[in-house]
């Protein structure tokens, strides 16, 4: 995968895709998933059918599973989400923190009433995405 802010690593267990670093040291990427990924890089697709198992505290989950249902192309801030499950923005902004499946749950598409907000992968990873998703790249 070329032109990418850095690189991604997949880790799977057991079938199922367990985690996704953005930007890391290590490059590691099943065929299967790496398929799926350079499709999404290449803006051929919108949506991941690999199988996946997500590990959270139910809090988090909750989180994700709210921050899945952001459409591709599109951006919530954090107090909207916060508003959506009853938390605050600060909140919302610990648990995506600690999510282990990013592009697969789009927390890049939770951005700061004043910007663009954090990422795990850093801000040239989040504004990189956000880009590819409004057909900026």
């Amino acid at each position: 995968m070329k032109d990418l802010p850095g690189n991604v690593f997949v880790r799977v267990e057991n079938g199922k895709v367990v985690e996704i670093k953005l930007g890391s040291d290590e490059t590691n990427c099943p065929e299967e998933v790496k398929k799926e990924l350079e499709e999404y890089f290449s803006g051929r697709r919108r949506e991941f059918s690999f199988p996946v198992e997500i590990r959270g505290t139910p809090f988090q989950k909750r989180v994700w599973e709210e921050v899945r249902k952001i459409p591709y192309g599109e951006t919530r801030t954090y107090r909207e989400i916060a508003e959506k499950i009853n938390t605050s923005p600060r909140a919302i902004g610990q648990a995506l923190a600690k999510n282990p499946l990013p592009l697969y749950i789009p927390c890049h598409r939770v951005v700061s009433k004043r910007g663009l907000g954090g990422f795990s992968a850093g801000v040239e990873w989040k504004r990189f995405l956000i880009d590819l998703e409004r057909g900026k790249r």
